[in-house]
Formats: C-alpha cells, structure tokens, sequence
C-alpha cells in the first residue's frame, strides 16, 4: 500500500530532521514487504491504518506523548507482525 510509505515520509518530512529521513529510507524496503503482504502471519493494513490514524491524531493535538505512545503501540505491532512472517521473510 503506497499511503503507508506516503504516511512514513510526511512525518519524517514534517520532522525536518535529516537522521529521520535517513532513517526511513533505510527501511523502505521492510516497508514494502509488509504493503505487498509479505509478512502474512501479520494482522494486515487494517492495524498500520489504526496505528498511523492515533500518530497522526496526535500530532495534530500538539501532543507529544500522545504522539509517542502510539509511535510505541505501533512499533509493538510491527515487532509482533515480524516475527508471526513464515520462516525465510523476517527481517
């Protein structure tokens, strides 16, 4: 799904700060084996869609530990995601 790479980029944009920029682009390509489904054990698009709606809820609000517990949330989602993939597409 290209808006969950579009989403990663306008924050890291937004952030103004080059190390998340750099950041982003070295998982690019972990971005694009969970938007074509690669990690299949995952819960899907439904769940990064919920986790990014909550990130950016909270940027909007000006809340900067609301922004990074859901950051946290989503990066829990990520990990458990990862490690349901079937052997050999773990990263």
């Amino acid at each position: 799904m290209k808006r969950n790479l579009d989403f990663h980029l306008a924050l890291a944009e937004a952030a103004a700060n080059p190390l998340i920029l750099s950041l982003i682009d070295s998982i690019v390509g972990l971005l694009r084996e969970q938007r074509n489904g690669n990690f299949s054990g995952g819960r899907g698009p439904g769940a990064r869609a919920y986790h990014h709606k909550r990130i950016l809820e909270a940027i909007e609000h000006r809340d900067p530990l609301g922004a990074r517990d859901a950051m946290k949330a989503h990066l829990r989602q990520v990990r458990e995601d990862s490690r349901r993939a079937p052997s050999g597409q773990e990263s």
